[in-house]
């Protein structure tokens, strides 16, 4: 697998790899990432095709779902981590 480059973006670090015949989209933000994995195309070759195709929906899908990533994590570790009868308890330093 190799680079094929980096999009700029403010919000998220977002990598294009070439792997056989394939091309995988990586977006990361903080512990976060989503990949998806697109076929080799006559329209997809290029660093300028992929920022052609990232149109500002499906960015926006992206970021939401990152968001929906936090709060799952969030929930989970709430679920497991924090106990009611905990609440009360002083914690001493």
């Amino acid at each position: 697998m190799r680079i094929l480059g980096y999009i700029e973006d403010k919000s998220c670090k977002i990598t294009i790899f070439h792997q056989g015949f394939k091309y995988l989209v990586k977006f990361e933000e903080g512990m976060y990432e989503q990949t998806y994995k697109f076929r080799e195309s006559d329209h997809l070759k290029t660093i300028q095709d992929f920022e052609k195709l990232i149109d500002d929906h499906f960015y926006e899908q992206v970021m939401t779902r990152f968001d929906e990533m936090r709060s799952d994590c969030t929930q989970l570790m709430k679920r497991h981590f924090h106990s009611d009868d905990n609440e009360n308890e002083e914690i001493i330093i």
